[in-house]
């Protein structure tokens, strides 16, 4: 997959800042938030993955329970959240195509991927039952009833990768597991997990922040971009058994463009 800096910046700001109202926006039609979201996504899809992509099989939908209802990336005709579908797949293995694209990569850090994946859709969700009685818009970076404190800390640790370049890249790895940890939990499975995750500032121009694995320094949304086209995980079969490849494919392709928006641009290329 070939990219220019240049052709990106737009696309990935304009994702980033539609997926933040969701989650803080609290008094923007749910219509207009989905159409905002939508739209970025196909746009960033059609500039980062060099053709065809399956970005219009999700959508932005409300999930109701006694809580209220919360909006989050959903796939539009299943309707299903994507944080659920990648739940089901917490223990799948390394797909063949991702160990072809990257080869030294190990499969503790493909489920560090996923798990990464999981804790930000859900952090960029709304918070259920908010959406009508808040007081004022724009809240997802304060502690206020827009998010629970954890979440609106994640996407401040989210958001810092792509927009705080004065920042040490160790700082930032610091600030996005806690993050991680604070909004999921202090399991040992994410303990571990977290670990192999680290934000990683190099390259020319620019000095540019990306997420990555680590050890090896595979962006963690190129990760998600190699799997594409492997079998549905058969633990996502299992609870979702008519859910169809090109689905499956969207799950992948939409998390890691919703990565690749919290990537920096390069300065020289920044509006």
């Amino acid at each position: 997959m070939q990219e220019t800096w240049g052709a990106v910046v737009g696309p990935r700001r304009r994702l980033r800042e539609a997926l933040l109202r969701l989650g803080g926006d609290l008094h923007a039609p749910e219509g207009h938030i989905g159409d905002e979201v939508r739209a970025a996504l196909c746009e960033l899809a059609a500039k980062t993955l060099g053709g065809p992509s399956c970005a219009g099989l999700v959508t932005v939908g409300g999930a109701d329970d006694r809580a209220g209802r919360s909006l989050g990336l959903r796939l539009a005709d299943y309707d299903v959240g994507l944080p659920e579908v990648l739940l089901r797949a917490d223990e799948s293995d390394l797909p063949p195509q991702v160990r072809e694209s990257c080869p030294a990569l190990v499969q503790e850090e493909w489920e560090a991927v996923l798990l990464l994946s999981k804790l930000v859709l859900l952090g960029l969700q709304s918070e259920a039952g908010r959406r009508a009685d808040a007081a004022r818009p724009h809240l997802w970076d304060a502690a206020g009833p827009a998010r629970s404190v954890a979440a609106g800390r994640l996407c401040r640790a989210l958001t810092a990768v792509a927009e705080h370049p004065g920042l040490h890249q160790d700082e930032l790895t610091a600030q996005l597991r806690a993050a991680l940890l604070d909004f999921g939990s202090r399991t040992p499975d994410n303990l571990d997990a977290v670990r192999h995750l680290a934000v990683l500032r190099g390259g020319q121009p620019g000095r540019r922040a990306r997420l990555v694995l680590g050890r090896s320094g595979h962006a963690c949304a190129q990760v998600l971009f190699g799997a594409e086209g492997s079998p549905v995980p058969s633990g996502v079969r299992t609870t979702f058994p008519d859910l169809r490849q090109a689905e499956w494919t969207a799950v992948l392709q939409v998390t890691g463009l919703t990565l690749r928006a919290f990537e920096a641009e390069p300065a020289a290329a920044a509006p």
